[in-house]
């Protein structure tokens, strides 16, 4: 197995906790920054279903590329070994570092979390959403 694959089979399996994705995506931001952390937490509670898609997919992504860029310091040892003690390092330290450093983000994500999750919560599309959805699927009259 090469590295690519190591690291995709590794973040698959070890980093689905999605505290652990957004105290990577803090921890290895991405270089061009169009939304900042914040507000993209704050998204969440207009828009939830970006923490299944287009949150999770992003942060996923930059975890994979952190673990790539990072998780193979030590040449003399095995690409798995390498692996493995850096997402050892990561999930003793740095992760519950972060999330002690920023926990109002943390804090804002299990409020939004709890919120989506909640058995009387009705999601009202915003109105540009309705306008697409009728744009996309116009009601016919019977």
């Amino acid at each position: 197995m090469n590295k690519i694959q190591l690291v995709r089979t590794a973040a698959e399996q070890q980093l689905t906790d999605i505290y652990d994705l957004l105290a990577m995506r803090i921890l290895f931001p991405p270089d061009r920054v169009e939304v900042t952390i914040d507000k993209e937490i704050k998204d969440l509670f207009l828009y939830p279903e970006r923490l299944e898609t287009s949150y999770r997919d992003e942060w996923t992504s930059i975890a994979t590329k952190a673990l790539f860029n990072h998780g193979f310091a030590d040449h003399w040892r095995s690409d798995q070994d390498n692996l493995d003690r850096y997402l050892g390092f990561l999930k003793e330290q740095s992760i519950p570092r972060c999330i002690h450093n920023h926990v109002g983000l943390f804090q804002m994500l299990g409020e939004a979390i709890a919120v989506q999750r909640s058995e009387n919560t009705l999601a009202f599309p915003d109105p540009r959403r309705r306008a697409l959805m009728r744009m996309i699927w116009p009601e016919t009259p019977d």
